[in-house]
């Protein structure tokens, strides 16, 4: 009897935590829709701030669970500063948002609905951001954008396809074993992992995951072109590269364990190992991207 009646009150609390959290969650889209999506609508043109989806996505990458993103959301929503962006593009762009004089109080609420939300991709905000950079002439900014658009807008049968374990992507071009073709199915595998996770999506993430782990080698040539262009440097090279390797290994692992909070610390710990990798090699690699 004392255990049915200690089950009756496990459910009973379980009960009351559910519909608490639904009705912070609609506090919180409520908030929202009155003090953020005036200028966050990605509809809008020219964009006033940056969409929710990209927000949400930079936010999860920066932080390890739900209470550290409210943290940094708060903090910054109440007193915001460029020191404090996460999203440094936007803050060039459209400047630093201005201090709202909103209640803390509130601004965690709306940071935990930011979390929890399901955010559509905001696919018009990119195309007519690729649309006025290339009528700009700043083609990097044009192609950024419109690959993001290519990637999670586009409708068209020619768009490429995410490499899964023991598949190749048949839309590449390059010659095979190149390091261009390599770094384009790396790209999309990379891609791959950040939608999943935003789609908490674990299956998905450790597929990926598991593509860039295992990604294709160099052909011999290649190489060889590597070792000429870097010499003493190879080593280093890779270093980073079996780094890389590694943590996209913990991704996987994590994401077949349901362990979302690692795999989103260990995302954000790959992303920064490979612009790591980037900024190092960019320079001596580039000459031999064919």
């Amino acid at each position: 009897m004392k255990k049915i009646i200690m089950i009756s009150m496990a459910l009973g609390l379980m009960s009351n935590q559910a519909q608490a959290e639904s009705t912070d969650f609609e506090a919180g889209k409520a908030l929202f829709q009155q003090n953020c999506f005036m200028c966050h609508n990605a509809e809008l043109e020219p964009a006033q701030a940056p969409p929710m989806f990209v927000v949400q996505m930079k936010y999860k990458m920066a932080t390890a669970d739900k209470t550290e993103f409210v943290k940094k959301i708060t903090s910054f929503a109440t007193n915001p500063t460029v020191e404090k962006a996460i999203l440094k593009e936007p803050v060039k762009v459209l400047g630093v948002m201005p201090n709202m004089g909103f209640e803390e109080s509130d601004v965690r609420k709306i940071a935990a609905y930011i979390h929890d939300e399901t955010f559509s991709p905001p696919c018009n905000h990119w195309k007519h951001a690729a649309d006025r950079f290339k009528a700009e002439g700043k083609m990097k900014l044009y192609q950024k954008h419109q690959k993001k658009y290519d990637a999670m807008c586009s409708t068209s049968v020619d768009k490429p396809k995410v490499k899964h374990a023991g598949m190749r992507n048949t839309s590449i071009t390059a010659e095979e074993g190149s390091l261009k073709a390599i770094m384009q199915q790396l790209g999309m595998d990379y891609a791959a992992v950040d939608e999943a996770i935003l789609k908490e999506d674990l299956d998905a993430v450790a597929v990926a995951a598991h593509g860039i782990a295992f990604h294709d080698e160099p052909s011999l040539g290649t190489k060889m072109k590597l070792m000429g262009s870097l010499r003493s440097e190879m080593k280093g090279f890779k270093a980073k590269d079996e780094k890389v390797h590694h943590l996209a290994l913990d991704i996987e692992k994590a994401a077949k364990a349901n362990d979302m909070k690692t795999v989103i610390a260990k995302q954000s710990q790959m992303l920064s190992a490979c612009m790591a990798c980037h900024t190092s090699f960019r320079s001596r690699v580039i000459s031999i991207l064919h």
